[in-house]
């Protein structure tokens, strides 16, 4: 079984994206701490050549698990889709995707923010055809943390190949590598060089965007297509 472990993300960029997409079975790190800087949240879209964060308003204070957020207010809907709707009204395939975002957003706007982010997150895998197994890492009970957690978490689901990010290496001791080595456990390092694509005719490409600047820019097959190719790479 190949596994990644990654915090959840509204909207993926194409790197977490490429991730998945490679391996068998993604744990969602949700019951971690939520972090303000990171994009567990927000990301960033094409804004008229530049980029511009939207945020999901979360009731964020120190130490709050990412599956202990709650929204502040729902008016965050309407305020998402007109965002949506500015930025990217002019796109190609703008017309083909709206109305399923639409529908994503006043039916699940109820929902928490975590179950609003990971639904997020599937609508992408379907739209890229990327088939992965989902298990929440608050499902798996582990009280460890860092390293050690992922080292827990890929042992509990009896992980063969472990497709780390290259972030780890900020927080995995060399002891802890070795470790994965004992318990029979392969581990990799994950490679990604963005791709570029057809964006605004009239304006620079701007790379590392949410993964719904592809979608707008290129729709569905052709959206496949460079992904998938970038996969192989």
């Amino acid at each position: 079984m190949k596994v990644t472990i990654h915090q959840p993300s509204y909207w993926p960029w194409l790197g977490l994206l490429d991730k998945i997409a490679k391996i068998e079975t993604y744990i969602i790190l949700d019951d971690v701490a939520a972090n303000k800087a990171s994009y567990q949240y927000r990301n960033i879209f094409f804004c008229n050549g530049r980029s511009q964060f939207i945020t999901l308003p979360v009731d964020y204070k120190m130490g709050v698990k990412i599956n202990e957020l709650k929204f502040k207010n729902h008016s965050w809907v309407q305020d998402h889709l007109n965002k949506l709707y500015n930025y990217y009204c002019k796109a190609p395939y703008f017309d083909d995707l709206f109305d399923e975002l639409k529908n994503l957003y006043l039916n699940k706007s109820e929902n928490t923010p975590i179950d609003f982010i990971i639904d997020t997150m599937k609508f992408s895998f379907s739209f890229l055809d990327i088939n992965v197994e989902c298990v929440k890492s608050s499902e798996l009970n582990s009280e460890l943390e860092k390293g050690d957690l992922v080292l827990d978490l890929c042992t509990k689901i009896e992980a063969k190949t472990y497709l780390s990010g290259q972030g780890a290496n900020n927080y995995m001791t060399d002891e802890q590598i070795f470790e994965f080595e004992k318990r029979g456990i392969y581990l990799k390092w994950h490679n990604f060089n963005y791709p570029t694509y057809p964006q605004h005719k009239k304006l620079n490409f701007i790379s590392g965007l949410a993964c719904l600047d592809l979608f707008f820019w290129n729709g569905k097959e052709n959206s496949r297509e460079l992904f998938w190719e970038n996969v192989g790479k």
